[in-house]
Parts: C-alpha cells; structure tokens; sequence
C-alpha cells in the first residue's frame, strides 16, 4: 500500500512540476502586472454596482473590484488591460450611475508592476526555518532509540513532499494563487509535521514494547 502511495504522490508531483514549467502556475490577477483603476465618487460605492459595471465594460476579462476607503466611497478595479476605449465607457458608466458630471477627478488608471512569489513567501521563510529546525531537533533527541539522523532525514522528505505535493495539486488543477495560498501552505506544512510526530511517536512505544517482551 505504501508503495501504492509513494508512486501516485510521485506521479503528481512529476505532472505539477511539468505544468509549472511549461504553463506556470495561475497567479491571481492581483499578484500580475495589471492595470488599477481607482473609482472616488465621493459618496457611498456598492460594490456589487461597480463589479456590474466592470463586467459590461470588461466583457470577459478578468476584473477584481475592492473597496479602497474607510468611509466605502470609493473601490479600485484591478484588470489585465485597459483601453482609452474601455475607460471611457466606464466614465460614462460611472457618471450615470453616481451623477457625476466632471470625472475628472473621479476615476485614476495606474499600472501595478508584478508582484514577485518569492516576496510573498520571504515573510515566512526564517519562522519555519527555525521552528522545523527546533521541532526536529526535538524529535532526534527524544526519539533517539528510533534513530536520530534517521529521525531528521525521514522528517525533512516528508515535509518537502506534502509541500510538493500542493504546489503540484494547485498547478494541475490551476487554483488561483491569491492570498489564500500561503496560509493553506503554512498550515499543510505544520500539519505534517504533527502527523510525523504522531507517527513517529507510534514507532517509539512500538520499540519499546517489543524490548520489554525481549527482556
């Protein structure tokens, strides 16, 4: 069964690493080069109204709408690309809906450069850095009798393989990297490392029944 396992997991990843090198992983518009358009009507903005209006302007590209103020007066629409023709339509669009008569003021188009994965996940780095090394550590000096470079070596492979594993399943099933995803990624990781301990815990009493039967 285990082997059944190791070869499916690895078949995985090898798919997820094939589709992240030839197509890339499909990064949330947010995290892209994209076009911003900051949308200050000076009243309160339902966000739902611009999100339609976005969606007649944009057709299908892919637009995200997100409330920028305090006071829900004004939203940024963040899209791939915007024409002088598409931003004039949604001027107008805008005008209508708020009563606007000078727009001038009203509606900013700024270019946001892309967002690089690595400084998403550079926050992280050190704090799991440590936290593993300390948690392994721990487990080789308490589980000595199972080994303990065995210990820290079977803990290292696994936790690169549960992550490898969701970066795989997200590349082949192309979920959206957004915000969501280094949490998800935090959590897996320290989830594994729970189910190692526990795992490794069974094997530790396990040893130590079979030497209490021998002695």
């Amino acid at each position: 069964m285990k082997k059944i396992i190791f070869i499916v997991l690895g078949i995985i990843i090898i798919v997820g690493v094939i589709l992240t090198a030839t197509l890339g992983l499909n990064v949330d518009i947010m995290y892209k080069a994209h076009e911003q358009i900051n949308v200050n009507v000076g009243k309160e903005v339902n966000i739902k109204d611009i999100e339609v209006i976005a969606k007649d302007v944009f057709g299908s590209q892919r637009v995200k709408v997100t409330g920028i103020e305090a006071f829900n007066d004004a939203c940024a629409i963040n899209t791939e690309n915007v024409t002088d023709e598409q931003l004039e339509l949604l001027k107008q669009k805008v005008s209508e809906k708020y009563g606007i008569e000078d727009t001038t003021n009203t509606i900013e188009k700024l270019t946001i450069p892309k967002l690089r994965l690595r400084d998403l996940v550079k926050p992280y780095i050190i704090p799991i850095i440590v936290s593993t090394l300390i948690i392994l550590v721990y487990m080789a000096i308490r589980l000595k009798k199972l080994g303990s470079i065995k210990v820290v070596i079977e803990g290292a492979m696994m936790l690169i393989l549960a992550e490898l594993f969701l970066l795989s399943i997200i590349a082949i099933t192309r979920f959206p990297v957004n915000q969501y995803v280094v949490p998800v990624a935090v959590s897996v990781y320290f989830a594994t490392i729970i189910a190692l301990n526990i795992q490794k815990q069974k094997e530790f009493e396990l040893e130590k029944n079979i030497d209490k039967k021998e002695e």
